[in-house]
């Protein structure tokens, strides 16, 4: 997928960028009753996820930062929630942690800042995929001493990591 292309509604192929009006968020609940697995790392713009309802929207329908999410269907989205996670080969996650350790190996970056690169600027043979794996990915790199953090930062998007030395030396 393209970097651009991830802003188009599945449904109908609008810009979803272009339109303050695309930008929501619906309650989990609802968001997981109107989007199957597979489709929910995409964007659908107002007006469709209206017509998946059968209804306009209301404001019992957005998120908001009080909401009590404690309901196994209320709680934030986990991997288990998007279908495109099941679908990623071996390969492409072996593409994926080279282009992230690549990143690391030119300084130490937080990890943060390695998110916002596989996102936004990494190789486009890399899918798009929600920036929540890119950042479980950079754990499993750590977890794996493919990365190493040299400082700890309040949680682990502010951690700043490099590459072990003796990895370095063997590229």
């Amino acid at each position: 997928m393209k970097k651009d292309e991830r802003w188009l509604c599945l449904d109908c192929g609008k810009n979803t960028f272009e339109s303050a009006d695309d930008w929501y968020f619906l309650r989990n609940r609802l968001w997981r009753q109107l989007v199957p697995r597979e489709q929910r790392h995409g964007m659908i713009c107002r007006g469709c996820i209206e017509r998946r309802l059968g209804r306009p929207l209301t404001p019992d329908d957005f998120r908001k930062a009080t909401d009590d999410e404690s309901a196994p269907e209320d709680q934030p989205m986990q991997k288990e929630d998007y279908g495109i996670i099941d679908s990623l080969a071996p390969q492409t996650l072996q593409v994926i942690d080279a282009e992230m350790v690549r990143f690391v190996s030119s300084r130490p970056r937080k990890v943060l800042a390695i998110v916002r690169y596989m996102i936004e600027e990494a190789s486009a043979e890399i899918p798009w995929l929600p920036d929540w794996f890119f950042l479980d990915r950079a754990a499993e790199l750590i977890d794996a001493q493919a990365l190493v953090v040299v400082t700890e930062g309040e949680d682990l998007r502010f951690d700043v990591v490099t590459v072990p030395i003796e990895f370095a030396r063997g590229r």
